[in-house]
């Protein structure tokens, strides 16, 4: 769990930092056009990279991937503040910008994802994922305070330098704190099993292997559009909502808000999907729990839809709703807690699903790269749909449809694939007397390894999970 919260402070100081400023809406500007240009430069470039980052990942290694995550945040972040200088003039810049903060968050994404999910024992993984989560909320609870405090009484519409500083320094002091952890194959687990690694894969043999668990696993296509589905709401929240409804510093007043609810909203899931392992099979609580995110799909979007059936785009509030109004803000700072609280157990059910799938760092960096790159291929679509002045009302709809369709979609995984135990991947093992056993096949079946005479393990195909310990204690 160490590892896992020093993965999450690096999140806090990186992408809870952004967090803070997209939380404010459009990227702490008043004029959301430039952070939408950015956001789908942002999102296509991470795209882009996601779907192969879980084979870089397995090449360069945690430190690097995450130190190189953090750094892209940092430069978008002063694209943002040369543009509320100078506006449209610094288009190619925030462009730019927006494809380095897109190659890094792929890196830090992927990282996160391996290791939240192939650390933990099997009866934390969803406390882990709701550790990492909740440090990276508060990045955006203690970020989102910054600005408060700095244009509490500015009456301009954007951020002021001094914010935007503060942001830049806090982020880069981000990107030395993963010189800190340990290398992924000395990690040893609260019940001492080692985290199992591939040996060095060569780029051809990572690629390979990518699109041999593609065929392996081909069902988890039906997780797509989960996926694809897991970042739509936020273009509507932040630049269609927060960003044209309310005054600066009432945006970050939200943003605060929505962070600290997103963090409740990922204990709720996380300890849900670990209650009682003993009483309830993992299969129980898989489908349990997304049953009750459709529940909470239907309920939270569909009350949400009072405050945007009569929204029009380009007539917002005059004047713009402030925290202190006593009729209009109320409700309205009520349906964004509860959005974020949706995000927070969107969020948490899937890395806890996915998961469930597999013990194996290599396999799940796969896994955790498809999530995020089809994750950010819907942001970039949605983002772009705003950029062209979709109606309010339309990109609403788009955002609960697709949430209760990626659902259903997913009950095929959630219903029938998860395994009540999910076996590390064999890997060869060097170092003598070292063991690692056991494959995730589909059903829960695991090859049993031998050791070869040179010291290697290798797989005795054919024989069923209950057979590994006789093998592995006749064979040594």
């Amino acid at each position: 769990m160490a590892q896992v919260a020093l993965v999450g402070l690096i999140a806090f100081t990186t992408v809870g930092m952004s967090s803070a400023m997209g939380g404010a809406g459009g990227g702490g500007l008043l004029n959301t056009h430039q952070s939408t240009n950015a956001n789908v430069a942002v999102y296509s470039t991470f795209a882009a990279l996601a779907f192969f980052a879980g084979t870089i990942y397995n090449k360069i290694g945690i430190r690097l991937c995450l130190a190189f995550g953090g750094f892209g945040y940092a430069v978008l972040t002063s694209a943002y503040m040369v543009t509320a200088h100078i506006g449209d003039k610094a288009t190619a810049y925030i462009v730019v910008a927006g494809c380095i903060e897109g190659l890094s968050a792929a890196m830090l994404w992927t990282a996160q994802g391996a290791v939240t999910m192939a650390y933990p024992t099997e009866d934390q993984k969803g406390r882990a994922f709701s550790l990492f989560w909740t440090l990276f909320q508060m990045g955006g609870v203690i970020g989102s305070i910054i600005p408060i405090c700095l244009n509490w009484n500015s009456s301009m519409g954007n951020m002021s330098d001094g914010t935007y500083i503060a942001f830049i320094v806090i982020m880069l002091v981000g990107c030395l704190l993963p010189i800190f952890l340990l290398p992924s194959d000395q990690v040893v687990r609260p019940d001492n099993t080692h985290v199992v690694l591939p040996t060095m894969p060569t780029w051809g043999s990572e690629i390979k292997g990518l699109l041999d668990v593609l065929i392996q696993d081909r069902w988890i296509v039906t997780l797509f559009p989960f996926f694809i589905a897991s970042n739509w709401f936020y273009t509507y929240q932040r630049n269609d909502f927060n960003a044209a409804e309310f005054t600066l510093r009432t945006r970050s007043f939200n943003g605060l808000w929505s962070n600290f609810s997103n963090m409740v909203g990922v204990w709720l899931m996380g300890l849900a999907l670990d209650f009682k392992p003993e009483r309830f099979t993992r299969m129980f609580r898989a489908r349990v729990g997304l049953i009750w995110l459709l529940v909470f799909t239907l309920a939270i979007w569909g009350g949400g839809w009072i405050f945007v059936k009569d929204s029009v785009r380009r007539n917002p509030p005059d004047p713009l709703i402030d925290l202190t109004s006593p009729t209009l803000y109320p409700p309205r700072i009520i349906i964004y807690i509860f959005w974020s609280l949706y995000d927070g157990m969107y969020q948490s059910y899937a890395y806890w699903l996915m998961g469930s799938l597999s013990n194996n760092s290599r396999r799940l960096s796969h896994y955790s790269g498809w999530y995020k790159s089809l994750q950010s291929a819907g942001a970039a679509v949605v983002w772009r749909l705003d950029g062209l002045k979709i109606p309010y009302t339309s990109m609403y709809l788009s955002t609960w449809m697709i949430l209760v369709g990626s659902i259903l979609a997913a009950t095929y995984v959630a219903f029938w694939k998860v395994l009540e135990h999910s076996f590390d991947e064999p890997r060869e093992v060097e170092e003598e007397g070292a063991v690692d056993v056991g494959s995730r096949a589909e059903g829960g079946a695991m090859a049993p390894m031998t050791m070869s005479k040179d010291n290697k393990t290798t797989e005795k195909p054919g024989l069923e999970a209950k057979a590994v310990k006789e093998v592995v204690e006749r064979e040594y």
